[in-house]
C-alpha cells in the first residue's frame, strides 16, 4: 500500500508518522531542537512549516504537499511496500532496510527475507513500538535467504517465519546487548514482547529473560529474542 499523499489539514497514524521522520530530520534541516514537531497526528501550521523546509532543503517542489517524491526524500516510498522477492523465489520479500518506522537492521540485506505475513507483522509491531517510545527502534537481525533452506548456523529460520530481535537497551543504541549487561532494558524489552504477543501473527517468542511473561527459554537466546510467526 502506498503512503497516503498527506497536506494540511490531515489527521491520523501516518500523519504521526511523519512528524516523527521530520523530527529525525532536524538536525540535517539545522534547526534548532524546539522546532521538533510534537507528534500529534494533526498535520496543522507547525508540521507544514517543516514539511516545506525540508522540500526546499530537498530541492523539492515547495507546496507542502506530501507526495511520493516527499515520502522517498524522507527515506521511505512506501508504507509496507517490501522489495521483490528474491531469485528463485516466489513467495518470499525482503524486509524494507529503511522504513524510517520504528526499527533498524542489523543483518545484511540477502538475510532478511520472510513471508508477506511475517514481514507486515515486524512493520506493524514497530510502527506501534514506535507511537509509545518514539526515540527507540527494534534492532532486526535474521530472517530466512531468499530461497529458504539452510541458513548456517541457524537450525530454523529456513521458512520466513523466524525472525531474530534484539533485546532494547536503557541508552536506546543500536548495538548488541544481553541480559545481564547493565545496558539491558528489562522494560522496554518487556514492551517489546508484549507488542509481539498483541499481534494476531505471532506464535511463539524464545528468549531466556525469566523475568518477562509470555516468552520461553532456550540455550542461546541471552542476546536476542527468536520470534516465530504463525504464517
Amino acid at each position: 500500500m502506498q503512503n497516503k499523499v498527506l497536506r494540511k489539514g490531515n489527521k491520523g497514524l501516518d500523519v504521526k508518522q511523519l512528524q516523527g521522520l521530520l523530527n529525525q530530520k532536524v538536525p540535517v534541516l539545522k534547526l534548532p531542537r524546539s522546532r521538533k514537531l510534537i507528534e500529534d497526528g494533526d498535520f496543522g501550521n507547525n508540521t507544514d512549516a517543516a514539511v516545506r523546509t525540508f522540500q526546499q532543503q530537498s530541492r523539492l517542489t515547495v507546496d507542502g504537499i506530501v507526495g511520493s517524491k516527499t515520502w522517498t526524500a524522507l527515506g521511505v516510498q512506501y508504507v509496507g511496500a517490501p522489495a521483490a522477492p528474491g531469485p528463485g523465489s516466489s513467495s518470499f520479500i525482503q524486509l524494507p532496510q529503511q522504513s524510517g518506522f520504528g526499527y533498524y537492521s542489523y543483518a545484511t540485506p540477502a538475510e532478511q527475507y520472510g513471508t508477506a505475513a511475517a514481514i507486515k507483522t515486524l512493520q506493524d509491531v514497530a510502527r506501534t513500538f514506535r507511537l509509545n517510545l518514539p526515540n527507540l527502534q527494534i534492532g532486526i537481525g535474521h530472517i530466512s535467504l531468499a530461497q529458504g533452506g539452510n541458513f548456517p548456523p541457524h537450525k530454523s529460520h529456513q521458512r520466513g517465519t523466524d525472525i531474530d530481535i534484539r533485546p532494547l537497551r536503557t541508552d536506546g543504541q543500536h548495538q548488541p546487548v544481553r541480559i545481564s549487561d547493565t545496558a539491558y532494558s528489562r522494560d522496554y524489552t518487556r514492551l517489546l514482547v508484549e507488542a509481539l504477543l498483541a499481534h494476531q501473527n505471532v506464535k511463539k517468542i524464545l528468549f531466556n529473560d525469566s523475568q518477562i511473561s509470555g516468552v520461553t527459554s532456550y540455550p542461546g537466546h541471552d542476546n536476542h529474542l527468536h520470534v516465530s510467526t504463525k504464517t
